[in-house]
Parts: C-alpha cells; sequence; structure tokens
C-alpha cells in the first residue's frame, strides 16, 4: 500500500473486495431473493389454498373457552416454565400454546378448541419445506448458526470497507454514475461496476450497516450478558419476556378474558398473544399483543405490535403501548428503524421491488468488480505472488466462475428440487437445502475442470435453461401454471416463474456475449503472440 491517500485506498478497495467478493455476493444475491420470501414460499407449497380472508373487526371477540383449555394444558406440561404464551384464534378449530422450557427455548403444541386436546402434527397436506425462508436463512447466518452469522458479520464489516474506500477512490464519482461506454474491454467492466455502485451507494451502506446493527447481540455479546446479569436469568426468547424477577412467592392468576377484551378494544384489533410471565409467581405479568394487517401499516414505518401490560395477579393495568409507534428510547427507536429497513416488514409491494431492483444492482456490483480484477491481470499481471501468480490468478477465476454463475444455478436448482424430490420424502426441507448445496459443489467442481471461458458460458447456459423451463416444470409436477395463477389472481406465484423467465433470458444473453466475444479474444492473443 503505497501512494497518496486515493492510491492506497485503491489498493485497500481492490484487496479487500476481492476476498470478500464472493462471500458478499452470496450474501447479497439471497438477500435480494428474500425481499420477496412469501411468494417464493407460496409458490413451493403449491398445495397450500389461499381462501381465508379475515373479516372487519367488530368488537372485542370470545375467547374463553380457547384461554381455559390453554391454561390448563400448559399447567399440566409447562407447570415450572418462566413463561407460557397462548395464541387465540376465535372461531377456529384449533389453536397454538407455547412456553420455555429449562434450556430457556420454545416448545409448543396445537390444541384443540372444542376439547383442550393435543392434536398431532398435519402431515401430508402441505409438502415440507422451508420455503424462500432458505434464502433468508443462508443470507443471514449461511445455515451455520452462530457460526455463520459471524462470517457473514466480518463479510459486511469489509463491505463498509470497500464502499468507504471505493468512493475515495473515484473522485469521478458523480460522472460516473451517467457514464457506460459498451464494448469496450475493461473499459466497459469498469464503467458497469462504478455505474452499479453509484447507483446503489445510499442503499448499499444501509443496507450493510443496518444488517450488522441488527445483530448486535451476537456482535457484542456484553450487551445480552449485563441483561442476564441485571434479570437474573438465561434466557433465549426476549422479545416477549420474562421481563423480570420472580418475587419466589405464590400468586394466583387473575382472569384473562377480561385482559384480553380490554386490548382489543384498545388496538380495535384481535389479540395475536398473551403472555404470563412467571406463572404462579407473586410477580407474575400478563401482556396482551394486537394484531396488525396491511389496513394498520399503511403509512407507519414500523411494524410493531401494540402492547398491554397488565399485574399477573390484580389484574391492574400497568403500561401500553400502541402498535406502528416508536419505542420512548431513542436507542431502542434507532434500532428499530434499522430493522424495519432492512426486513421490510412495513412494505408493499413497489418498496420490495425497489429493494429487489436496488439488490440485483447491487450483486451486480459484486460480480462486475470480481470480473474486472482478472481482466486487468490477464491484459497486465502485477506478478502479486510471483511463481504462484498464475495459479492463484486461475484460483480467482475458478472462484468467480462458481461464485457468480454456480450460485444462481444452485438458486434455480433450489427450486427445481422442490418439484422434483418425492413428497414423502422424510426431512424433505433438509434434501433441498443439500440440493442447493450439492448445485453449488458441482458447479466449482465443474469451474475447476473446465477452461474459464467455457465454464462461464456453460453453466450460463445451464442456469438460463433452468430458470426457462421452470414453468413448463410446474405443470409437469403439480398441474398449475403462470396462466392459472393470474386467472386465480395469484399474482404473487405468477410473479415468480415469469421472474424466473426473465432471470433466464439475462443469463441465457450473458452466455450469448461471452461466446460472442471468445473468438476475438483469442485473435486478439494470437496477433499478440506473434
Amino acid at each position: 500500500m503505497t501512494g497518496g491517500l486515493r492510491q492506497r485506498m485503491a489498493w485497500l478497495h481492490t484487496w479487500t473486495g476481492l476476498w470478500v467478493c464472493w462471500l458478499a455476493f452470496a450474501i447479497f444475491l439471497t438477500g435480494t431473493l428474500s425481499v420477496f420470501v412469501d411468494p417464493i414460499s407460496d409458490w413451493m407449497r403449491p398445495e397450500q389454498v389461499h381462501g381465508h380472508v379475515e373479516p372487519p373487526f367488530a368488537g372485542p371477540l370470545d375467547h374463553t373457552q380457547q384461554l381455559r383449555h390453554g391454561l390448563d394444558y400448559l399447567a399440566r406440561h409447562a407447570a415450572n416454565s418462566k413463561m407460557w404464551e397462548l395464541w387465540p384464534r376465535a372461531g377456529e378449530e384449533e389453536f397454538q400454546v407455547f412456553w420455555l422450557n429449562e434450556h430457556g427455548y420454545y416448545q409448543d403444541a396445537h390444541l384443540s378448541s372444542a376439547t383442550g386436546a393435543a392434536l398431532p402434527a398435519q402431515a401430508g397436506a402441505v409438502r415440507d419445506t422451508l420455503g424462500g425462508m432458505h434464502f433468508v436463512e443462508f443470507h443471514h447466518a449461511l445455515h451455520a448458526g452462530t457460526t455463520g452469522l459471524w462470517i457473514v458479520g466480518a463479510a459486511s464489516a469489509a463491505m463498509l470497507v470497500a464502499l468507504i474506500s471505493g468512493v475515495i477512490t473515484h473522485k469521478r464519482i458523480f460522472k460516473d454514475f451517467f457514464t457506460f461506454r459498451p464494448a469496450r474491454g475493461q473499459r466497459s467492466w469498469l464503467d458497469a461496476h462504478n455505474l452499479a455502485g453509484v447507483l446503489t451507494l445510499p442503499f448499499l451502506f444501509m443496507i450493510v450497516y443496518s444488517g450488522l446493527a441488527i445483530s448486535w447481540s451476537t456482535y457484542m455479546p456484553a450487551i445480552p450478558l449485563a441483561q442476564q446479569l441485571r434479570t437474573g436469568e438465561a434466557a433465549n426468547v426476549r422479545e416477549y419476556g420474562p421481563e423480570s424477577r420472580p418475587s419466589g412467592r405464590p400468586g394466583v392468576l387473575t382472569s384473562l378474558e377480561p385482559l384480553v377484551h380490554i386490548a382489543e378494544a384498545t388496538f380495535h384489533s384481535p389479540a395475536y398473544a398473551v403472555v404470563v410471565n412467571h406463572p404462579g409467581d407473586a410477580a407474575m405479568t400478563v401482556q396482551v399483543y394486537s394484531t396488525t394487517s396491511s389496513d394498520t401499516q399503511e403509512g407507519n414505518l414500523l411494524s410493531k405490535r401494540g402492547v398491554m401490560k397488565f399485574d399477573g395477579v390484580s389484574g391492574a393495568l400497568l403500561e401500553t403501548e400502541m402498535p406502528h409507534r416508536a419505542p420512548p428510547n431513542g436507542a431502542r427507536a434507532t434500532m428499530a428503524t434499522l430493522d424495519e429497513l432492512h426486513r421490510l416488514h412495513f412494505a408493499g409491494a413497489v418498496i420490495r421491488w425497489i429493494y429487489f431492483v436496488a439488490g440485483m444492482a447491487g450483486t451486480a456490483m459484486m460480480a462486475t468488480g470480481a470480473v474486472l480484477f482478472m481482466v486487468k491481470r490477464r491484459q497486465k499481471s502485477l506478478n502479486e505472488f510471483g511463481a504462484a501468480t498464475q495459479r492463484v490468478y486461475r484460483v480467482i477465476d475458478v472462484l468467480n466462475v462458481a461464485a457468480i454463475a454456480g450460485l444462481s444455478l444452485a438458486c434455480i436448482g433450489f427450486l427445481w428440487s422442490n418439484r422434483l424430490l418425492p413428497l414423502e420424502l422424510a426431512g424433505r426441507h433438509d434434501r433441498e437445502v443439500m440440493a442447493f448445496f450439492g448445485v453449488w459443489l458441482a458447479a466449482l467442481l465443474h469451474a475447476a475442470l473446465r477452461p474459464t471461458a467455457k465454464a462461464w458460458r456453460e453453466q450460463l447456459w445451464a442456469g438460463a435453461a433452468l430458470c426457462g423451463l421452470l414453468p413448463l416444470l410446474n405443470v409437469l409436477t403439480t398441474g398449475q401454471h403462470v396462466l392459472g395463477y393470474l386467472a386465480q389472481r395469484d399474482i404473487e406465484r405468477a410473479a415468480v416463474e415469469l421472474t424466473a423467465i426473465a432471470c433466464g433470458v439475462l443469463l441465457a444473453t450473458a452466455a450469448l456475449r461471452i461466446g460472442q466475444r471468445r473468438p476475438a479474444a483469442a485473435t486478439a492473443l494470437r496477433k499478440a503472440a506473434s
């Protein structure tokens, strides 16, 4: 790292960006697909029928029977739990209850509204699949738990370094916004990289920084440790409680039905969850959470549910937080805003498409940056690694193909596995994830065994074929198709297949461009050799 500030930042941008670009591309591509997690999940569950429409809320509902059955079940099966949670659903034949086990994790049961008996899990009605949550979980933690979360955090921090150094490096940042010169080799790749980066710069800063911020409890473990020291509890669930110390003295739980009625009348919506903290203790509290919907969300950034907190013994109202309102604490309000901007709970279709386009532009910036490195080195090697330079360049070529074309192939392969795996297969959702990683690994091996240009072209064509043939596969395996979705006004499922076709066209176009440029490149190399 030598020279002035811009030269040093250019070095930092190049090498920081290169070593994380493959992982960052994977995180951004799956994160972009996660924008439409619900439509993807719906498409991957073709047996699921959407016909239930919630009637307008006309007043407090009758939850008496479900609440009584739920409390009886929890008293028998979770008497020593620090938290009980009930999800009353008036008019439905079943409802759910949850509790914290001795390890601080959730357990749950489905109960009959009529008898209170535990109901067996329904198998076979809807296929077992992670749906779009696969992309969410990979984007968040690479399907690797806390270890994956730390890896994603390190890559995100490196991305912030690459973004800041890139801004310093490009002194003509505003001119770059309007400049693209096609068919100019290295110049075109640089223009595409700059254009995509400048176009999405505010979005990239926001999405990377907010992604780091919302995982604060992992990256800054002293904070939850301080909370544990203050409350004396090591619960792994903090969104609903428990929030205070038990007194150690017995207490009798007040009737929940009047508390739920008060909350529903206050929030003008059905109760979503009823939480009892430290049941059986004199210091127990009851929290009633509101239901949010697209109607209540409209015009509000925060998707936060309303909650009323009551004394669990006397039933006295202790605290009220209205839905969609920012917490009074400034730090919590900031965190809630960053969380909403990243996870998009508040967003409708228009904002989600804006995020999708911006996310795709961001992934294109990372892809063009990775390719640009090798385009420049093919024209003029800097011999950075001495005698091993050419071998390192070959490894970078292989990783470029596998990370960009190979991951695209793995993503569409994941959708194909949803239709091809047998419905009765045990652990089916895990097999879909295995198919995703299997296709990605096969792409890496293919890239290592084939010449770079051929590997690019073959994997891009394979991805284009799988994208374009996805609607045909759907017809053959389920009998459903785009026209049927449109006739049923199922726009989301139709959009999944139409978007797949559009992606197939883009991949085919890229494959054709590589095929067209290869003879010209070979001619240029022969001339240079002569």
